[in-house]
C-alpha cells in the first residue's frame, strides 16, 4: 500500500479553448428535372394509392394527416440543414430517421396535395425548385421494413398459426393530433389488432420520449396487415427477463463482518433483482429492502448471490477465510418477482420491467448512483434499433446521473458446440438486451480457473458469456471480469469464482454474467470513493482506464481488425481496481472533468517531466507509455435510428518529439478511437521524445439537432507510465509542477437512509 498514490487533477486553468474551423459543403450537381420529377410524382401517387387501399381499416382513416417516407440520393444526408429547412417549408416534419438516407415524415392532407402540385410543376419545367434534387424519391412505408430482423426472417418461412409476443411502436403524432388524438388512433390500432385475432397482453405504455408501445400476441399471418397501418412505426419481439437460482449446499462456515470496517463510510449500490437474504451476521450490509408498488416480492435466491458479489470483493476467498470485508452497502430492490402479465410468471415482460426499474431509480437516485441489473433477454439483440429497455436505462442515466451495470447475458451454445471457437462464430452468442445500452456498463465473463471438461480455458471468454458487437457494431461488452465456468452438463465446478452466498445460510455455486456484473458494480463503487464528490461518471472513466487485455500477443503487433475482434470478446479489458484507483511511483494518472460544446475545441495540458530527458533517446527501446480514456455522456434520440447517439468527444494526443516540435502521435492500429463511441480508450508507447507540456486535443462531434452551444459532459483520464521504472515519475512531476496539478483530496460524508 505504500506504493499507492492519489491521482492528480487537471484544473480548468490547464485547458485551452480553441475556435474550430468551419467545414465546407460539397458542390452539388444539377439533375434532369423532367426524369427526376417523374420519379418523385410516381412515388407520391403510390402513396395516394396505398392510403386508398388501407384507409378504410387504418387507424388514420379519419385524420387529416399523411405519413410517408423521404429517401435521399447517395451522398446526401438529413444532417444537411438546408435540406431539412426545405422539407419543413414544404410542410413535411421529420418523425423518424431510419438511416442517413431514409426518414419518415408527416404532413397534412392539404400540404400533401400542394406538394404533389409543386412536384408536378418541377417535372414539367413550369417552376424548377433546385431543392427537389436533394430528394431521391417518396414512398409509402413498407410493412416488412418495419419488422425487426428476426421477424423478417420468419416471413421467409412458411406462414403458420404460431402466436408471437411482439411490441408495436407507434408513430408519435401528438404534435399533430394532441394527446387525446394519439389515444384515439391508438384505440383504433388496438381494435385492428383484435379484429385480426390478436390479443393485447399488457396495458399500452410510453417510453421516456413519449413513444407509445402496444404489446400484443399476434399470428405471423396477421402481422403484415397490422404493420401496414401508418400508425405502426416499428415492431419487434417482446423481450423477457428472468433469474435462475444457483446450486446451493448447506454451509458450515462461520462468517463474520470485519470489525475494522465502518459501514456508514461505505458507498451504496442498489441491486435490482429477486430480493436478498444475507445470514444474520452479515445482514447489516443490506440497509433497506424494497419492493415496487403492487409487485409480489421475488424468492431472494438469485438476488442474494448477486448481492454477495457486489458487497464482498473476491467473494469465494472471503467465504473460505470466514472474515467478510464489505466494500459497499446494499439497497435490495426486489424488482424480479412474478409478472402477472407474462405467459410464464417466472419471466418478466418488457413493460413490467421498465416500470419497476423506473420506480426504483426515482426512489433511490439521491442515495445510490450505481444500480446493478443482473438479468438479460433470452435472445440476442436485433441490432437494427436500440432495445426499449436499453434506451430507458440510458435516459435514466442521463436524467439522474446514475450508472447501471448490466450483465451481457448468457446462452447455452456450450451444450451443442464442441469448441469455444464454434461458439464465438455463432450469431446466437451476441449480447442480449438491455446490454446494448450505450451510456451504461455491460459486463461479460472470462474464466478464472481451469477445469477439465470446460470448453474455455483460464482467461478465455466463458463458454456461456455473450459477446459483441452491440448496437450498430459498437464494442460490447464494455468490460469483463473473472467468473466460474460451465461444463456441457450445465454444472458449474466449485472454485473461488463460482462460490457465493445463498439463501437460508447456504453456499451457492454457479457461473454466468449475472455474477460478473455485480463484481463490476462493487469495483465501480470502490473506484468512486477515490475521486472528488464520489463522481460516478469519472469513476466509470477510471474503471475503463485501468483495464488490461487478457491476451498475450507476444511480439506481434495487434492490427485494427484484431483489436476490433478482441473488443467484441473482452470490451476494454479486465477490471483492475487498484490500477483504476491509484497512481504509483512509476505510473501517474491525471484526471479532468469538463463540458464541451461546438463553439470551441479544448487542448488539455499534462506534464511530461524533465527527468525523462535523462533517458538515452538514441536507443529504440520503449521508455514511456501514455494511456488516454475519454468518456462522453451523450444525449440520445430513439427516433434517429442508427444515429441514436447524438454526440461524442474525440481525443488525440499531441506529444513533443525529439526535435522539440508538438506533433500528433495517435496510435495507427487501434479500435479505441471509433467514431460515435462514448469512450475513446487507447495507448501509445514512446522511444524518443522531449519533456514539457503535452496535450490531449478534444473535439465535440454532434448530430444535426444538437445546438452548437449545448454543453456535453465528459471525463478524461491520462496516464504516463515509466516502462523502465527508473525515474520516480510521480515525485518528479509533483516537484516540477508544484501546484499546477493538485493531488485529489477526498471528503467523506456518510450517507444514511
Amino acid at each position: 500500500m505504500d506504493d499507492l498514490r492519489r491521482h492528480l487533477l487537471i484544473p480548468e486553468t490547464e485547458v485551452e479553448y480553441i475556435d474550430p474551423t468551419q467545414p465546407r459543403g460539397p458542390k452539388k450537381e444539377d439533375v434532369d428535372h423532367f426524369e427526376h420529377g417523374k420519379v418523385l410524382s410516381s412515388g407520391l401517387q403510390e402513396i395516394v394509392d396505398a392510403y386508398t387501399k388501407v384507409q378504410s381499416a387504418g387507424s388514420l382513416s379519419d385524420e387529416d394527416i399523411r405519413v410517408f417516407e423521404v429517401l435521399l440520393p447517395e451522398g446526401e444526408k438529413f444532417s444537411n440543414k438546408t435540406l431539412r429547412d426545405f422539407l419543413q417549408g414544404e410542410g413535411m416534419k421529420i418523425k423518424n430517421v431510419h438511416d442517413e438516407r431514409c426518414a419518415t415524415v408527416v404532413t397534412t392532407t392539404s400540404r400533401f396535395n400542394t406538394l404533389r402540385d409543386r412536384v408536378g410543376k418541377y417535372r414539367d419545367g413550369e417552376r424548377i425548385n433546385k431543392s427537389f434534387r436533394d430528394i431521391d424519391s417518396f414512398r409509402f412505408p413498407d410493412a416488412v421494413d418495419k419488422q425487426s430482423p428476426s421477424l423478417k426472417a420468419r416471413f421467409l418461412e412458411a406462414i403458420g398459426a404460431e402466436i408471437f409476443d411482439v411490441e408495436f411502436q407507434e408513430q408519435k403524432l401528438t404534435d399533430e393530433l394532441g394527446t387525446n388524438g394519439q389515444m384515439r388512433i391508438e384505440q383504433k390500432l388496438i381494435a385492428e389488432i383484435k379484429q385480426e385475432g390478436g390479443e393485447i397482453r399488457s396495458e399500452p405504455y410510453s417510453l421516456s420520449d413519449d413513444t407509445r408501445i402496444i404489446r400484443a400476441g399476434v399470428s405471423l399471418s396477421s402481422l403484415k396487415k397490422i404493420s401496414d397501418d401508418p400508425l405502426v412505426s416499428h415492431v419487434a419481439p417482446t423481450a423477457f427477463y428472468s433469474t435462475a437460482p444457483a446450486y446451493c449446499v448447506p454451509s458450515n462456515s462461520k462468517l463474520s463482518l470485519d470489525p475494522s470496517i465502518s459501514l456508514d463510510d461505505l458507498p451504496i449500490v442498489a441491486v435490482l433483482d429477486s430480493g436478498i437474504e444475507f445470514p444474520p451476521e452479515l445482514s447489516a450490509v443490506v440497509i433497506e429492502h424494497w419492493t415496487p408498488h403492487g409487485a409480489q416480492p421475488g424468492n431472494k435466491e438469485h438476488g442474494t448471490s448477486v448481492a454477495s458479489k457486489v458487497a464482498f470483493a473476491n467473494t469465494g476467498i472471503q467465504i473460505t477465510n470466514g472474515i467478510m470485508t464489505p466494500r459497499a452497502r446494499i439497497i435490495d430492490c426486489n424488482v424480479c418477482g412474478i409478472d402477472p402479465e407474462s405467459p410464464d410468471p417466472t419471466i418478466i415482460s418488457n413493460p413490467t420491467m421498465i416500470k419497476r426499474i423506473k420506480e426504483a431509480v426515482q426512489k433511490f437516485k439521491d442515495v445510490a448512483k450505481i444500480f446493478n441489473f443482473s438479468s438479460a433477454g433470452r435472445k440476442p439483440i436485433e441490432g437494427d434499433k436500440i432495445s426499449n429497455l436499453g434506451y430507458e436505462l440510458d435516459v435514466l442515466a442521463l436524467k439522474y446521473g446514475v450508472q447501471f451495470v448490466i450483465s451481457a447475458g448468457n446462452h447455452e451454445l456450450y451444450k451443442t458446440e464442441d469448441s469455444l471457437q464454434s461458439i464465438l462464430d455463432d450469431d446466437d452468442a451476441r449480447i442480449a438486451a438491455p446490454s446494448d445500452s450505450m451510456l451504461n456498463i455491460s459486463v461479460g465473463a472470462i474464466v478464472g480457473q481451469d477445469h477439465a471438461g470446460s470448453l474455455s480455458k483460464r482467461l478465455e471468454v466463458a463458454p456461456y458469456s455473450r459477446i459483441g458487437p452491440g448496437f450498430q457494431g459498437m464494442r460490447k461488452p464494455d468490460i469483463v471480469t473473472y467468473a466460474g465456468t460451465i461444463l456441457k452438463s450445465g454444472n458449474a465446478p466449485a472454485d473461488d469464482y463460482s462460490m457465493m452466498l445463498g439463501i437460508n445460510n447456504q453456499l451457492a455455486f454457479d457461473a454466468g454474467t449475472s455474477f460478473t456484473a455485480p463484481v463490476i458494480s462493487g469495483d465501480l463503487a470502490q473506484i468512486a470513493t477515490s475521486v472528488p464528490d464520489d463522481n460516478v461518471f469519472l469513476a466509470k472513466a477510471l474503471l475503463y482506464h485501468g483495464t488490461i487485455m487478457p491476451i498475450d500477443p507476444g511480439k506481434e503487433k495487434i492490427n485494427r481488425d484484431d483489436a476490433a475482434f478482441y473488443g467484441d470478446l473482452y470490451g476494454r479489458g479486465l477490471s483492475d481496481v487498484n490500477a483504476s484507483m491509484y497512481s504509483t511511483p512509476d505510473k501517474v494518472t491525471f484526471l479532468h472533468v469538463g463540458t464541451m460544446n461546438k463553439l470551441h475545441k479544448q487542448h488539455v495540458k499534462f506534464l511530461m517531466p524533465q527527468v525523462c530527458d535523462s533517458m538515452d533517446m538514441h536507443k529504440r527501446n520503449r521508455k514511456v507509455k501514455i494511456t488516454v480514456t475519454c468518456v462522453t455522456q451523450s444525449p440520445v434520440d430513439k427516433d434517429k435510428g442508427e444515429d441514436y447517439l447524438q454526440a461524442y468527444v474525440s481525443a488525440s494526443i499531441y506529444s513533443i518529439n525529439g526535435s522539440g516540435k508538438k506533433t500528433n502521435s495517435n496510435p495507427s492500429e487501434t479500435d479505441g478511437r471509433k467514431k460515435w463511441d462514448t469512450c475513446f480508450h487507447f495507448e501509445a508507447p514512446y522511444s524518443s521524445f522531449t519533456s514539457g507540456d503535452w496535450e490531449i486535443w478534444l473535439e465535440l462531434h454532434t448530430r444535426y439537432e444538437v445546438p452548437d452551444d449545448q454543453d456535453i459532459n465528459y471525463s478524461l483520464s491520462i496516464t504516463i507510465e515509466d516502462l523502465t521504472k527508473s525515474l520516480k515519475l510521480y515525485d518528479s512531476i509533483r516537484a516540477e509542477a508544484r501546484d499546477r496539478f493538485p493531488v485529489v483530496q477526498l471528503v467523506r460524508v456518510p450517507v444514511r437512509i
